[in-house]
């Protein structure tokens, strides 16, 4: 069992770019909590296509908007979720989320059990490096790889794009 005490003030924590308009601060990883709770810092830019309606079947996930609005898809429905929205979403619940507003929005993404759920931003930050455009079999494939799973085999959900 490892449970590591740290503090991390405003602006520390290791950061993934993703594509050109998303940053995923790690606040707490599974290797820090025994795997009992990932905390990441989601900041999206203007336009940042998020992530498309999907699931997850071993991991409740969390989100807690900080500022901005954030988009959010929830088991078929779409709502604008303003600063101070808190959303859970159990195993096995589509979910979603994007900002196709005017404005930067930060969220906190809460993940237990973790599973090392830091290493599937890691993927996806290094696909998507150098201004590199994945193919869907990537994307799908490290998606499988930590456990999530899109709502369509080729990832066309409406109105949902990429980073």
């Amino acid at each position: 069992m490892t449970q590591l005490p740290k503090i991390l003030l405003p602006g520390e924590g290791e950061a993934v770019e993703i594509g050109t308009t998303t940053q995923t601060t790690f606040k707490a990883v599974g290797d820090w909590t025994d795997n009992r709770l990932g905390l990441f810092e989601h900041r999206m830019d203007p336009g940042a296509p998020g992530a498309s309606p999907h699931i997850h079947k071993e991991q409740l996930e969390a989100f807690y908007v900080l500022h901005g609005n954030v988009e959010l898809h929830l088991d078929g429905k779409t709502f604008t979720a303003p600063p101070g929205t808190f959303v859970n979403v159990p195993e096995n619940m589509s979910h979603g989320f994007r900002n196709p507003y005017e404005d930067q929005a930060t969220m906190l993404i809460v993940f237990t059990p973790a599973i090392n759920r830091e290493e599937y931003f890691r993927g996806l930050a290094a696909l998507y490096a150098d201004g590199n455009r994945p193919t869907e079999d990537e994307l799908l494939d490290l998606m499988q790889r930590y456990d999530q799973y899109e709502l369509t085999i080729d990832g066309t959900v409406p109105g949902w794009g990429r980073h």
